[in-house]
């Protein structure tokens, strides 16, 4: 009976994958936590459908069936290193911070060796029987003597994400629309590897894996439609809603700030693209630290306008508080705007445009702001080329 249940719940996990790969394929982030799912919607679908052979194998007793059995056995339980790697890899890779420290050097290549070594180890249990086997009577898997080497890898690996999305948590670096989630990462693949542990003959990881692949790819479509998937900001779409509504109730002390990064193209063209994603993170945290540090405005909207231009709305008891503003976002960017990395040595300059509403009309708004970066931006530039400002 717990067969039938194993194989039914493979059924179910790589519909849930497949399903969620056939959204995936319309997005067009492939940045680098989207590979890693993608590649962990793929290994989780093959080895639940390795699963399903290997349970129709039980009971047939001969030996091909038992040499097909065996080599299902391994290949399941080398592909279960790889996954958790993946998945470490993945919760790792959500702090662009941490991801940039992750590739730097040997430790991305570090990280994979422990599913490396169950690899070449559940290849030797193909002749030697030591990790897992198939009963040459029932051709029912049997667990090998040194079968906890498995478990300790596979689990290292969930039980690190675990804690790592755990610490994160306490330190409140996810949004709490995102708790949910967060919390069934930290707990469900345990709670799942403990049931395994008691019913052996089902594969309860698989499909609490696929579940949770399911919950962040929602979370991951709902962030879409209003979050920069790189600074984490309000994108374009929800700065347009935003804009909007807000005039449209009550357009009185709003203003909205037009910032773009100084000279933005030298950046890139001199570091590379890595060290310029990198700047637009440090001008989002610089941003993000400035609308902190103003509670007497009413309200600050932060947004990713596009390319390396950002906007701010603010509603300002008085208008002297909006200049104030403006002022903080420069002194902050003159005095911390040093990004200093193995690769790089660079400063961030902005240029900032200031306009103040005087209707509902957000096209009106816009575009005084604009012209107002527009006529900054030509007076920095000016003064930054002779030396390329970024490297002030």
């Amino acid at each position: 009976m717990y067969l039938l249940y194993d194989v039914v719940y493979n059924i179910i996990t790589i519909i849930i994958v497949l399903f969620i790969l056939y959204k995936v394929k319309y997005t067009s982030d492939r940045q680098t936590n989207t590979i890693l799912f993608i590649n962990i919607l793929w290994a989780t679908a093959l080895i639940s459908a390795i699963i399903i052979v290997s349970d129709l194998l039980v009971g047939w007793a001969n030996k091909i069936a038992n040499i097909a059995q065996t080599l299902l056995i391994d290949i399941r339980l080398g592909l279960s290193g790889i996954i958790g790697c993946y998945w470490c890899i993945y919760i790792m890779c959500e702090n662009p911070q941490r991801r940039k420290w992750l590739f730097m050097g040997n430790r991305y290549y570090i990280m994979h060796i422990p599913a490396f070594f169950l690899m070449i180890v559940s290849l030797e249990s193909f002749f030697t029987g030591h990790i897992a086997f198939a009963d040459p009577l029932t051709n029912r898997i049997t667990e090998g003597k040194y079968h906890f080497i498995h478990i300790a890898i596979t689990y290292f690996y969930f039980t690190l994400a675990s804690s790592i999305v755990l610490v994160r948590l306490f330190m409140g670096r996810y949004e709490k629309r995102f708790w949910p989630t967060k919390l069934m990462f930290s707990f469900l693949p345990c709670l799942a590897g403990l049931a395994h542990l008691v019913i052996a003959d089902v594969g309860f990881v698989w499909i609490t894996l696929a579940l949770l692949l399911m919950m962040e790819h929602v979370d991951f479509a709902n962030a879409q439609v209003s979050t920069d998937s790189l600074t984490r900001l309000n994108n374009r779409g929800a700065f347009d809603r935003y804009i909007k509504t807000v005039l449209a109730e009550n357009y009185v002390n709003v203003y909205l700030f037009m910032i773009d990064i100084d000279l933005f193209k030298q950046i890139n063209d001199t570091f590379g693209h890595l060290e310029g994603d990198n700047a637009l993170i440090e001008t989002a945290k610089l941003l993000k630290l400035v609308c902190s540090l103003n509670p007497e405005l009413k309200s600050c909207f932060l947004a990713r306008y596009g390319g390396d231009e950002f906007a701010i709305v603010i509603n300002a008891r008085k208008p002297a508080d909006a200049e104030d503003f403006r002022q903080d976002l420069v002194s902050l960017f003159e005095s911390n705007g040093r990004v200093e990395s193995d690769s790089a040595n660079f400063k961030i300059n902005i240029s900032v445009g200031m306009a103040r509403a005087f209707s509902e009309d957000e096209k009106e708004l816009i575009s005084s702001a604009d012209n107002a970066l527009y006529m900054e931006k030509s007076h920095n530039h000016k003064l930054l080329r002779g030396g390329f400002g970024a490297r002030k």
